[in-house]
């Protein structure tokens, strides 16, 4: 089967079920808008409703007990292989992805390398595990011979944030199918384009109709997922407050598996032994990234006093000087492009607004330009205990800096917090940094980096910031990447 043509935004207007762009039974529809300048991007981006949902469901059913329960391991693998090479023809992947630029405000600039790179080698990672999902022999000791299988769960959910959407999408999907599985996947209602566009090519790559589909909508959509009664696991990324709900949602529902990826206060932590340039490269990068807008963003700095004026100095002139490289996001030249859209604009004005009262404003804290939902690149140093800009997530391109003396000191604020995603140490001292990483109250810790993820080690947060790990082969083995997707079945035999 050939790889079709990536569709137009006026063609992509329907739900993709079963194989075949459908018009939602709803018959709701809503707008998505471009952040860059506030135009419409699409007035029919359709509404999954109810029957919507149970149609996609059916079909996953169907997928999941027919065809696709027939594919071996290596037929898997050749179906991920596949969708790779088609997204890496004639730049297609890349259409996919600026496709969401429209309506995100994501920078094309980082389409090439840093995104591209990122889903390609998600697929290929996964389609090397398909055959070698073992189970367990324990020997007939006590009168029993004793098989453990991992089999897949059966119809699966992806619920997705806005700010990678495709990326996350991949993220998903690729251990799901990987290890047998169907899934429905719902992107962001701020960024369907690109999740839509994707969708026949799952066919054309040899996965059978209803292995991978696509419904859009909001909350209500999302919740249908949540709650369904034969969907056997959801993976979410995205907030606090929605993740509580969807995990609520489950429970009530059929007890269904859950993973949640959470936001996050991340902090960097800056001794005085640290390579600055790599500290200052490390730490602007991981808040300027989407603007803000990834949970894993460094946004609360620590710097050992006895070199606190050094960094905040050399901080303060690169965050001055990002504003150059603001501007619409489809032009290659800018690598940073505004907020989402006009509600996370006024919700990361009011809280800069509010921490002008809770902290030093030294730099940004202004709207840039007079068009559209460009916040610039803002930092506070000193922030009161409580201030808002401290302890919540902004979601945008704010910092604040604070200084400490003793390693004790900044380890008790670096963990205040109920998020527990990221984290970073810099330091030349390797025992400093082993033994501070370990006290760290965060799933991911950085040494002398911050705010990257990699697909062979798990991925999640502690606390609030999440349930389960995505990525990878090994964590706790209920909850490692591979085998959330599986259920074990133990076989006696006498």
């Amino acid at each position: 089967m050939s790889a079709p043509t990536i569709r137009s935004v006026a063609e992509l207007t329907k739900l993709y079920i079963n194989g075949n762009y459908v018009e939602a039974k709803s018959g709701q529809t809503y707008t998505i808008y471009n952040p860059s300048d506030e135009s419409v991007v699409s007035d029919k981006i359709p509404v999954a409703g109810k029957e919507d949902v149970d149609a996609a469901v059916v079909a996953a059913e169907k997928a999941f007990h027919g065809p696709w329960s027939k594919f071996t391991g290596a037929e898997r693998s050749a179906c991920l292989r596949k969708l790779a090479e088609i997204l890496d023809e004639n730049d297609r992947l890349v259409d996919i992805l600026t496709l969401d630029s429209l309506s995100t405000g994501n920078p094309v600039s980082i389409i090439p390398t840093r995104e591209k790179n990122y889903i390609m080698s998600q697929l290929l990672y996964y389609a090397g595990w398909t055959d070698k999902l073992r189970g367990d022999y324990l020997p007939d000791d006590d009168g029993f011979v004793k098989l453990v299988r991992h089999e897949p769960l059966g119809v699966c959910a992806g619920i997705n944030p806005f700010n990678a959407p495709v990326a996350t999408l991949i993220m998903k999907t690729a251990p799901c199918l990987a290890t047998g599985n169907t899934i429905i996947m719902k992107p962001s209602e701020y960024s369907p384009l690109g999740s839509l566009a994707i969708a026949p090519l799952f066919e054309a790559a040899g996965f059978p109709k209803g292995v991978f589909q696509v419904v859009t909508g909001a909350g209500d959509t999302g919740a249908l997922l949540a709650g369904h009664m034969r969907i056997r696991k959801i993976s979410f990324t995205g907030s606090v407050a929605t993740g509580r709900k969807i995990q609520i949602a489950a429970t009530q529902s059929n007890l269904k598996r859950v993973t949640l990826e959470l936001g996050g206060k991340s902090p960097a932590v800056v001794f005085e032994d640290a390579n600055l340039d790599n500290a200052l490269t490390w730490t602007i990068n991981a808040i300027l990234a989407r603007s803000g807008q990834v949970c894993v963003a460094a946004s609360r700095i620590y710097v050992e006093r006895s070199i606190a004026d050094k960094f905040i100095e050399g901080y303060k002139e690169r965050m001055k000087a990002a504003v150059n490289n603001m501007g619409n996001p489809l032009n290659k030249a800018n690598s940073m492009g505004p907020l989402v859209n006009k509600t996370a604009f006024e919700r990361v004005t009011k809280m800069i607004e509010r921490g002008k009262a809770e902290a030093e404003l030294v730099v940004g804290g202004v709207r840039h330009g007079d068009q559209g939902c460009y916040i610039e690149p803002t930092v506070f140093l000193n922030p009161q205990k409580d201030a808002q800009i401290y302890k919540d997530e902004v979601f945008g391109p704010v910092s604040v800096i604070k200084t400490f003396e003793t390693e004790e000191e900044v380890l008790e604020m670096a963990n205040d917090t109920e998020f527990g995603l990221m984290s970073g140490v810099f330091t030349k001292d390797i025992n400093r940094a082993l033994r501070f990483s370990s006290r760290l109250e965060s799933g991911v810790v950085g040494v002398n980096c911050v705010s990257i993820m990699n697909v062979q080690v798990p991925f999640g947060g502690k606390k609030a910031s999440g349930l389960g790990r995505e990525f990878g082969e090994y964590a706790s083995l209920h909850f490692l990447a591979l085998r959330s997707f599986t259920e074990p079945k133990t076989v006696l035999i006498k």
